[in-house]
């Protein structure tokens, strides 16, 4: 490594000087580390506007939030570097998905390598809904802290190939990209898994009402039954002041004997009963 390698998100934010860009272009062809990590944010721009619906985009006054790498003049500036790279890129995304089978999911996609869950609502997908006790991290403004473990691309890239939207949804949640999220489910019908996703997203923004509208009509009429729809109803009523009907939606979660989740159900619904009663 040398000082060319310190410089990579300097060079793709356009913060180099020209002189210095420079050297950094013709080091990068010698630099398979460098080469590699500029593919794979090039991967992250590709997957990102194919989430948002946009193409590469004209680089903003201020800096963009979150892993979305604006790129578009950028790129027209370093097309003979970028040319062959895009298309690796590309060509990962589309190809190498297709070599693995989709059951080789990494772990830290679906956070299951993590001790405790720091989102409280329940997503629809059960690569996602696996118990673990909740701990929410204090002091972030979003409850969960973006950026803390990294989202790897390649997985994103498998799943949008087998077109596994529910999987694409629940990684960029537990990974606190609730813009990309949302972009995505706002491409998709309605359904119960769509709805329950979108319940977790009004959850996240404090949209309590529009969370309980999401879900009244399933679970009242059509899936009475379903554990994440439950959950995240007793999540809404409880945030709305509605102790009773909370603590009743959780105990109809504690009926259904699920590992884990039926325990905390119970703890949540005794919880709200006692509050009420005092």
């Amino acid at each position: 490594m040398n000082a060319h390698c310190t410089r990579l998100h300097l060079f793709m934010d356009g913060e180099l000087s020209e002189s210095d860009a420079e050297g950094f272009r013709n080091h990068l062809p010698r630099c398979a580390a460098c080469e590699g990590g500029l593919r794979d944010l090039l991967q992250l721009e590709l997957l990102a506007a194919r989430a948002l619906g946009t193409g590469v985009v004209e680089a903003p006054a201020a800096k963009p939030e979150g892993n979305v790498v604006a790129l578009g003049a950028w790129v027209r500036r370093n097309a003979r570097v970028v040319a062959p790279l895009a298309m690796a890129a590309s060509l990962c995304a589309v190809f190498v998905p297709r070599m693995m089978p989709a059951a080789e999911v990494p772990a830290v996609v679906f956070l299951d390598n993590q001790p405790t869950r720091e989102l409280e609502a329940r997503l629809f997908d059960p690569r996602a809904d696996k118990h673990r006790p909740y701990s929410p991290m204090r002091g972030g403004a979003d409850g969960l802290e973006a950026g803390k473990v990294t989202l790897p691309l390649r997985p994103l890239a498998q799943m949008e190939e087998r077109k596994d939207f529910r999987g694409i949804v629940a990684a960029y949640v537990l990974h606190g990209q609730w813009q990309q999220a949302q972009a995505v489910l706002a491409r998709e019908p309605e359904s119960l898994a769509r709805n329950i996703d979108l319940s977790v997203v009004a959850l996240q923004e404090g949209r309590y009402q529009d969370a309980l509208m999401l879900l009244d009509k399933p679970v009242v009429r059509e899936h009475p039954r379903n554990a994440q729809a439950l959950w995240n109803r007793g999540l809404a009523l409880r945030a709305l002041g509605q102790k009773d009907a909370a603590a009743a939606a959780f105990e109809q979660v504690a009926e259904l004997d699920e590992p884990g989740w039926s325990d905390e159900a119970r703890g949540l619904a005794k919880g709200l009963r006692e509050e009420v009663a005092r």
